[in-house]
């Protein structure tokens, strides 16, 4: 028998679950019959995987130039697509690619932006395989008509190598686990892990987190409730046999718009025999049989209400495992999938090699093809990155598109207002507004967007990195001026928003708000010229002394930070600026100059190698001046000692007790004397 040559062409060789679920699918694909596998990773494999794929008896073609795609599609019989929404995958199936047999497995759920299986992508596929019954019960199938339908569409699950494991046997542990496995973030997991978690109200309890990520971010939530040690974050595991063996529980709790779909983590424990606990978001809802195979829960408080009840009923919580681990040797699995997979592969060769052109469906007649602007005038469209990001959204975001063809000021605005409070997948993870910046950094309106987002987020020193981006790339609508001006505002760049207010009353002048905030400029401008004398640099660092308490003490605070200030290497870019709250300015340069005098007489600190570092006493300001001055404070410094909260009339004190109580950075000494000060893509001036 003829062996079948099968190509996969996947954007990113790597350790992710949708790699695995190929090379495991493979291998037992060559076992079960005549095939042979080759995958092309487009970008660079990750060394680890590749080694894997050639231990399954697959050849990696390594981030391929077009040439050697084109050779490598017309040598192979068939042409197996693995996809999830990237900017590099995209573009490679718009290329004018070799006549060939296509075959596209999706790995998303394929419902919730930007992970989306469009139309355009089931056309442009000979077959389309969604990954779980979820996806495929999804209108973009099931409104194909029957015959294209069962013609063209078939359901294989994400296969998980159960090798990983095989042989696995429980082993003794004195506390009661809950796992988690999988990547660690909120584009991913519940929002609320760590609180719904922490609430479990049982003795001994541990999560363990398993996987990359904002592992450090949950931890510090842990410690704020006060639960700090029922947690046990690991990190990526690849030994993952030896977590599932002390579990008792799979607390698998995923956010609502979730793009999980087969999910090889949760079928690895399902086979190992441990029941899991889950959101019915996403292809999760079909993976687990309610009260048969795990538990599905609705909200935070039944999920907290099913690990206790777990805890408290082993008996079901061993019928549970018994039922998951021979659902999931009968369903889920590489071996399962393979042979599901090689039938296709025989029926797709039965079709002839047919070249393909993104946007034309071969299951339809021409009168019902859509009117490609290359009829029209001969030359191919030319697809920009926020174009191609709009294609992959489908019909789910149609915000992007108004924002880059309305001509109404209102429908823009209100688009821009849509795509600014966008989720955080939307924006922020594969697939979203910002990973297609990054790739196509050169596209005005992917800055725009990004710049949009990040503004929302209160990120306004990225924000005018990205509208000044946007504009210098063409996007120079005076609405994005508009957006310029407002986040240049909150970042103190006080030139650049009145520059950018004038472009935005020269094309709409009677924008009330504009005529408002430039007002408020020119105020600020008056005040921040007030502030020369304080000789503010990139870095500003603000102390506030407890200038009551013994003298020997209060030397001994200050002491501390102006050493570490005037003996760091970047002390030039560094201003001290020292509250002087409930102490005349004359008294506290007393102290300050007995301090220096110590410092360099007494301590031996030498002169000639430590300038003076830059200090300025705050002296009294108005609110006027505090407001704009703490713009320009990059952190404040912790001393032992400081002075608590002016609650006073005055209109100075109560501007210094707002102040104390805003957010901003607190820096330890130590931290400061390790930290060096670095300037970032955005301007701005930051110590790390």
């Amino acid at each position: 028998m003829k062996t079948i040559k099968i190509l996969h062409v996947m954007q990113w060789v790597c350790l992710g679950g949708a790699t695995r679920a190929m090379i495991a699918t493979a291998k037992y694909s060559s076992q079960l019959g005549s095939f042979e596998h080759r995958v092309i990773s487009l970008q660079t494999a990750v060394p680890a995987a590749s080694e894997m794929a050639k231990e399954a008896g697959m050849t990696v073609v390594d981030a391929p130039d077009g040439g050697t795609i084109e050779r490598e599609i017309e040598q192979a019989d068939i042409v197996h697509v693995h996809y999830w929404n990237h900017p590099q995958m995209n573009e490679f199936l718009r290329l004018e690619l070799p006549a060939m047999r296509m075959l596209m497995w999706f790995h998303v759920a394929g419902d919730k932006p930007p992970q989306i299986i469009t139309k355009e992508l089931v056309n442009y596929s000979d077959f389309a395989i969604p990954c779980n019954p979820y996806s495929y019960e999804l209108p973009v199938f099931q409104n194909l008509s029957t015959e294209v339908r069962l013609k063209k569409v078939g359901m294989v699950y994400d296969a998980a190598e159960f090798d990983r494991v095989s042989d696995l046997h429980p082993k003794p542990h004195d506390t009661f686990n809950v796992g988690y496995i999988g990547s660690v973030s909120f584009g991913k997991m519940h929002t609320n892990y760590v609180q719904m978690s922490a609430a479990v109200n049982i003795p001994n309890v541990q999560f363990i987190v398993c996987g990359r990520g904002i592992e450090n971010y949950l931890q510090q939530q842990a410690q704020q409730l006060g639960a700090a040690e029922r947690f046990d974050f690991r990190g990526f595991v690849e030994d993952i046999k030896s977590v599932i063996e002390i579990l008792d529980v799979y607390g698998y709790p995923l956010c609502e718009d979730t793009y999980a779909a087969g999910e090889l983590n949760l079928q690895e424990v399902m086979y190992a025999g441990v029941p899991p606990v889950v959101f019915p978001h996403g292809g999760i809802k079909r993976l687990v049989i309610d009260n048969y195979t795990g538990l599905i829960v609705r909200s935070e408080l039944e999920y907290t209400q099913a690990i206790e009840y777990l805890y408290h009923h082993p008996e079901e919580r061993r019928r549970l495992g018994r039922n998951a681990k021979e659902y999931a040797r009968q369903i889920f699995g590489a071996q399962n999938a393979a042979k599901d997979l090689n039938p296709i592969y025989e029926r797709l060769m039965e079709l002839p090699k047919q070249t393909r052109e993104w946007g034309i469906s071969r299951d339809e007649s021409l009168l019902h093809q859509p009117v490609l602007l290359q009829d029209l005038t001969g030359e191919p469209e030319r697809l920009t990155g926020a174009k191609l990001l709009i294609q992959s959204l489908g019909d789910t975001a149609p915000q992007f598109t108004v924002s880059m063809t309305s001509k109404n000021i209102q429908e823009l605005f209100e688009a821009e207002r849509k795509i600014a409070t966008s989720t955080l997948l939307l924006s922020s993870s594969e697939g979203g507004v910002f990973q297609y910046r990054n790739y196509y950094q050169s596209d005005g309106y992917l800055r725009l967007w990004t710049g949009l987002v990040h503004q929302q987020q209160e990120q306004y020193e990225v924000a005018v990195s990205e509208f000044i981006a946007a504009i210098n790339l063409g996007c120079n609508h005076w609405r994005v001026s508009w957006y310029l001006a407002q986040v240049a505002e909150k970042v103190n760049e006080i030139p650049l928003a009145q520059k950018a207010l004038s472009m935005v009353l020269q094309a709409a002048p009677d924008l009330t708000t504009a005529q408002e905030m430039l007002k408020r400029l020119e105020s600020k401008a008056g005040a921040y010229g007030e502030l020369a004398h304080l000789r503010l640099k990139d870095i500003n660092l603000i102390i506030f002394p407890d200038w009551s308490q013994s003298e020997d003490t209060l030397y001994q605070d200050l002491a501390g930070v102006i050493r570490a200030i005037a003996t760091h290497p970047d002390k030039e870019r560094m201003t001290l600026l020292i509250d002087t709250t409930n102490v005349s300015e004359a008294d506290a340069e007393l102290v300050l100059s007995g301090v220096m005098m110590n410092l360099f007489m007494e301590e031996g600190l030498d002169v000639d190698e430590a300038e003076e570092p830059s200090m300025s006493l705050l002296g009294k300001l108005d609110e006027k001046q505090w407001e704009a001055l703490w713009t320009c404070i990059y952190a404040k410094v912790v001393l032992p000692r400081e002075t608590k909260e002016a609650i006073a009339s005055s209109t100075e004190q109560r501007a210094i007790a707002s102040v104390a109580a805003k957010e901003i950075l607190s820096l330890e000494l130590d931290s400061l004397s390790n930290q060096r000060v670095m300037q970032l893509e955005t301007g701005s001036w930051h110590l790390s």
